[in-house]
């Protein structure tokens, strides 16, 4: 099963700045900062699986559209994640909060009191990009469109080695692992460890 994330129309996802550079003879860098806003029922809908990352579309120029296949030749390598708390300036944490303090009227009991949006950067590289797709990138890329991922269930091998792991996160419950190669595991916390299997 695919499942693709248009960022034009994204409720959950806004991205702030969008960076890529074509490197010859095969290669694109790439930087893109932003701001996801998560719930444990989003966790939950993923719980038990590996998303990897098989297509990237972005804007060149003024309308056109490329789109980069990464399932084959071309790979993807990250080459750093940071995620942290949106900072109290921003427009999305002070929605987060409306919403928390929304809820909290509906049931005054308690108020779950985790932070629902994250900042994030992620930098890294396309490796071995096929010719035709370099040439239509010669232009500037405008904007990331979308991002489709391969949703399977997770098994062992999806684990890989301890060197894999460029980023781990623990948050409302679940353990969220990222690798080099663009796959997200997403794992109940409750085991006490962020080892995906």
């Amino acid at each position: 099963m695919n499942n693709t994330v248009r960022f034009d129309d994204a409720k959950r996802i806004r991205l702030s700045d969008v960076a890529v550079e074509t490197r010859p003879p095969d290669g694109i860098e790439f930087a893109v900062e932003g701001h996801l806003r998560v719930s444990e029922a989003l966790l939950g809908e993923f719980e038990g699986t590996t998303l990897k990352p098989v297509r990237v579309t972005v804007s060149v120029g003024d309308a056109d559209s490329v789109a980069l296949d990464l399932s084959g030749p071309a790979t993807l390598r990250l080459e750093t994640v940071d995620v942290g708390v949106a900072t109290s300036d921003r427009e999305d944490l002070a929605d987060g909060i409306d919403a928390l303090r929304s809820s909290a009227n509906d049931s005054p009991g308690s108020v779950d009191s985790h932070p629902d949006v994250l900042s994030f950067t992620v930098e890294g590289e396309i490796r071995d990009v096929p010719l035709e797709t370099i040439v239509a990138l010669s232009a500037s890329v405008s904007s990331l469109e979308s991002v489709t991922f391969a949703v399977d269930e997770s098994v062992r091998s999806d684990g890989g080695g301890g060197d894999d792991v460029v980023f781990k996160l623990s948050l409302l419950g679940y353990g969220i692992v990222v690798r080099w190669d663009g796959s997200i595991v997403v794992v109940p916390d409750s085991r006490g460890s962020l080892d995906p299997l």
